[in-house]
């Protein structure tokens, strides 16, 4: 018995196994390896695949991506104007711890932690004022820093020695971080050389770099080396990434392309760096390998699938001869006590057998 299928052929159900069997127009099974049919199912559920597939991944972008971080916090660094020559009035007092027995409290000659704990004497630091340009005044507070790194007994200094700074640290706190010696990692920008001052006794830096901090905001924080590494990349266009130790100066004001603007002023002894190490020759091998066993899959499959294609197909065997012969006896419906009518063989009320 033959029932139509909601596919459009006929659907058998007293096949093999008591499963049917889908049939088409013609009353033959559907074969699902031939083209029209592959075409058949990729029309109808490839384009749903699809759009399931876009609504997925706006899905994911929209509400499931975790969210960046906000970007630091910009900070103004334009200064209207230069401060006229400041007074007396505004000096800083800055608390030292008395100096040892056999110091003078004078020029840092020696490592913070035997004469000064900030690197210069309370006296010269107390003249240094933010926002300004080189002054007269910045000389003494200069020349002992530059002692003080040039006495230290070994470099980089030990990291308990070093109080880790952000550039919002050394913008916003530049009084209570003047002499101290401080430690930040960036990206070096820039790395020149500048021509020691011939009036000034003593070590004095011969090279000035712009870091750009770590955590940003992208403004740089200048800083003045007694000395770099011999190999270190130099010019106006840098990124190495370096880790600077060395002692706050002042919050520097300096001419930029549009304004004036202030950066932050270190000394420091010398950048701790470490070159990049050169790639290795034929270090792309395994990813031109991948490529290469990616590419021969494809044509062994693409070659695969067209002599499949060009493959004679075996066709249906007709069984019909092999039921000649063979009598089948009739079947008749089987009958449930209850039901109504005449008993198999028996006549009906019309004279006609069920």
């Amino acid at each position: 018995m033959s029932a139509a299928s909601p596919a459009g052929g006929t659907h058998d159900p007293g096949g093999e196994g008591g499963q049917g069997r889908e049939r088409d127009r013609t009353g033959t099974p559907r074969n699902y390896l031939a083209g029209a049919e592959r075409h058949r199912l990729l029309w109808r559920v490839g384009p749903p695949a699809l759009v399931l597939l876009l609504v997925c991944g706006w899905i994911e972008k929209t509400w499931l991506q975790p969210q960046p971080n906000p970007p630091p916090a910009q900070v103004d660094t334009v200064l209207a104007r230069l401060p006229a020559e400041p007074a007396v009035g505004d000096a800083v007092r800055i608390a030292t711890e008395e100096a040892k027995p056999g110091g003078d409290g004078g020029a840092g000659t020696s490592p913070p932690t035997d004469r000064h704990p900030r690197g210069a004497s309370a006296a010269a630091l107390g003249r240094v004022r933010d926002d300004t340009l080189f002054r007269s005044d910045d000389e003494p507070a200069w020349s002992d820093l530059c002692a003080s790194l040039a006495a230290f007994p070994a470099w980089p200094p030990d990291r308990g020695l070093v109080r880790p700074v952000s550039y919002a640290d050394l913008h916003g706190q530049s009084r209570a971080l003047r002499g101290q010696l401080v430690g930040f990692r960036g990206i070096l920008r820039r790395l020149v050389a500048v021509e020691p001052n011939p009036a000034r006794d003593g070590p004095q830096p011969r090279w000035q770099g712009w870091i750009e901090p770590d955590g940003g905001p992208p403004t740089p924080i200048v800083v003045y080396f007694l000395d770099v590494p011999a190999d270190m990349p130099r010019g106006l266009n840098t990124t190495e990434t370096v880790d600077v130790s060395g002692y706050f100066f002042k919050r520097w004001a300096y001419q930029a392309t549009d304004a004036v603007r202030t950066a932050p002023l270190v000394l420091s002894r010398s950048p701790r760096w470490s070159p990049r190490r050169p790639a290795e020759p034929g270090g792309h091998r395994w990813g031109g390998w991948g490529i290469g066993a990616i590419t021969g899959l494809m044509l062994v499959t693409w070659v695969g699938l067209h002599l499949a294609a060009r493959a004679p197909r075996a066709r249906p065997r007709d069984a019909t001869p092999a039921w000649d012969g063979i009598d089948v006896p009739d079947r008749h419906p089987l009958r449930f006590p209850g039901d109504d009518g005449p008993e198999p063989g028996e006549l009906d009320d019309g004279g006609r057998e069920p």
